[in-house]
């Protein structure tokens, strides 16, 4: 019988007690901006994070082999393709296992948390932090130590006197499930325990093969595990790490913590810069802050305690000095990938446009732009100690079983509002990039034409989209429509203006149809070039992709084809399929949830998508057209 029954029940009739922090806990006056000074967002919208949900747990280290094959074989190129990676490693006969997984359902934890089975606090064990409901990976690993027979935690030391500003505790796991945790191996009173993570990508979790550095048990990492957030959707794998990551990870914990008290427990960051390259990857810098003083402003007190400071919270307290930073939202995008969070939308008035956009990187104490401590082939060069000049070194062998992937440590995949800076950060920057040349699409750019090729059949039918200007005043006999039209703010002309309800056409005339530009059928914007925009909302600062936000719930209402989806069938012409990426260590093809390769044979997507686009409502042509940005 599990033990979270027994447990519920005899706490039941004891006192719950809340874990209190001391005055060292990082908790700065929170600042509330008024109104007026968030004009940093691009999205006037308050979020409000779901407290019920599911996460996917692993138990235990992944055994990826494939990974372990091509550290092994960095030369074995075996279908000449011009780099090593997953589809090689199948050539030689090498596959992952499956891995079993655990489903917690987050109200069930939630439930059995209250009773505080552990001593720890009934609900979180970081209330300093996290909102009641919310909780983090801590949090989940007391539910499962809880009510699990094969999983025991002990030796736990409170986060306020380990000067790491986290909990250290050790582990025993039941591994081989024998009934007894086998004492003298890494199944007893183990205390590298640390845990990886995915967040929720959606038909994007495909994307994830060895050869892009994605691990199938999630991104090892230096987070305190205490404060990170668990979302819904997430994939969470606790596992042990060699004496070496764990030394690793707690020397940088302790370098914030040091810096947090020598400043006065006020977080700093002593250095922002955002990056920008020419065409042959010469640096400039965009903007520079320097000397950050993090204050909290809130922006996601649904999740946290008022005062709890992020990376989002860092840039905000920086953009007097780096010109100006902006965020746009992101929900759930068209991927099927739940978001819920804020994205740095623009830096020092450089914006993201499309698949061009600022990417982050963090770095520790001891490492500098371009040097992280994961890569696919890592070099650690560091003690055993966790330091950087510390002896002996990091061996090869123990460096490759646990920093192996070009993601890890710093570089990770959070977004900025939930990625804590309660004691600061050592340094960070933003890099301006592209990842057209990654995933191959064609840029739009709604200043210049684009030359489109539709395939039917055997003949192609080519035509050409543009963006067209507003007029600002009636031209010729063209009325400017206002709320007195019938029809006002309905996007999709044509439900209305068409040939079977007025069958002489505009006007007695034929309907206009943009042939010059290759078009037999009615564009509602192309009508709106002069009867303009007929009520449509103002736009938010995006001007490409639309249709990655606009997706599920809010896919546009009443655009034609673009408010559908299309099913588009056969592995042969789905590119995700094909191989992708001009960095090796990014290429990649599809694979499953453990890491083996499996093509896409089909996927219901909106028409207005990367590889396709609408000839009616296409994106974002006819969205910047109608959608203008605000003055």
């Amino acid at each position: 019988m599990m033990k979270y029954n027994q447990i519920f029940l005899l706490l039941l009739t004891s006192s719950l007690l809340v874990a209190c922090g001391d005055s060292n806990s990082p908790a700065p006056e929170p600042t509330q901006p008024p109104q007026s000074q968030y004009d940093y967002l691009d999205v006037k919208m308050k979020p409000t994070a779901p407290k019920s949900g599911t996460v996917t747990v692993m138990l235990g280290e992944f055994d990826n082999k494939i990974t372990q094959w091509i550290l092994d074989n960095p030369t074995a190129d075996l279908n000449k393709d011009g780099g090593v990676g997953l589809l090689d490693a199948h050539l030689a006969g090498v596959y992952n296992d499956d891995k079993e997984s655990i489903e917690v359902d987050l109200s069930d934890m939630a439930d059995f948390l209250a009773t505080n089975p552990d001593g720890l606090g009934a609900g979180t064990a970081r209330p300093d932090i996290f909102k009641p409901g919310h909780f983090s990976a801590f949090d989940l690993l007391r539910y499962l130590s809880g009510g699990r027979d094969d999983l025991e935690l002990s030796g736990i030391t409170n986060y306020d006197t380990t000067g790491l500003g986290t909990y250290t505790f050790n582990v025993s796991f039941d591994a081989d499930q024998s009934g007894i945790f086998d004492p003298g191996t890494e199944e007893t009173n183990n205390g590298n325990w640390h845990f990886r993570f995915n967040a929720h990508g959606g038909d994007f979790n495909r994307a994830r093969g060895n050869m892009q550095g994605f691990s199938p048990s999630g991104e090892a990492n230096y987070i305190r595990m205490d404060e990170y957030w668990l979302q819904d959707g997430s994939l969470i794998t606790f596992q042990p790490f060699s004496d070496e990551m764990t030394a690793r990870r707690q020397w940088i914990q302790r370098q914030e913590v040091l810096n947090f008290e020598a400043s006065g427990n006020q977080p700093m960051v002593p250095s922002i810069t955002a990056l920008t390259f020419d065409a042959n990857w010469n640096p400039s810098v965009q903007a520079q802050a320097n000397d950050v003083k993090i204050t909290a402003h809130n922006h996601r007190d649904d999740i946290f305690q008022p005062g709890v400071v992020t990376v989002m919270d860092a840039m905000i307290s920086a953009q007097e000095q780096l010109n100006g930073v902006s965020f746009s939202y992101w929900d759930t995008l068209s991927t099927g990938a739940k978001v819920g969070h804020w994205a740095v939308s623009s830096i020092g008035g450089k914006r993201n446009s499309g698949l061009y956009g600022w990417f982050s990187e963090f770095h520790n104490p001891a490492n500098k732009p371009g040097d992280p401590d994961f890569s696919k082939y890592p070099n650690c060069n560091w003690g055993i100690d966790g330091s950087q000049d510390g002896e002996p070194r990091v061996s090869q062998e123990v460096c490759q079983r646990d920093w192996a992937g070009a993601f890890g440590g710093e570089l990770v995949h959070m977004l900025p509002d939930v990625y804590p800076m309660n004691y600061g950060y050592n340094n960070f920057s933003y890099v301006y990039g592209s990842m057209y040349d990654i995933f191959g699409p064609t840029k739009r750019d709604i200043n210049n034409s684009l030359v489109w090729e539709y395939k039917e059949g055997e003949q192609l039918d080519k035509v050409t989209f543009q963006t067209f200007e507003l007029p600002s005043s009636p031209v010729g006999n063209a009325s400017l429509l206002d709320e007195a039209h019938f029809g006002w703010q309905i996007a999709d002309c044509t439900l209305c203006h068409n040939e079977l309800k007025e069958p002489l056409g505009h006007g007695g005339h034929s309907w206009p149809i943009n042939s010059r530009d290759g078009f037999s059928q009615s564009q509602p914007y192309y009508c709106a070039s002069c009867h303009g925009a007929n009520g449509a909302p103002k736009a938010h600062g995006e001007d490409d992709r639309c249709f990655f936000c606009h997706a599920g719930e809010k896919l546009p209402k009443k655009h034609g084809d673009a408010s559908t989806k299309v099913l588009y069938k056969g592995a042969d012409k789905m590119m995700g399929n094909k191989m992708y990426g001009f960095n090796p260590k990014y290429r990649g093809v599809p694979a499953d949830e453990f890491g083996n390769h499996k093509p896409i044979e089909q996927r219901w997507n909106s028409r207005n998508n990367d590889w396709d686009i609408s000839r009616v409502f296409p994106d974002p042509y006819a969205c910047m057209t109608c959608h203008q940005q605000p003055e």
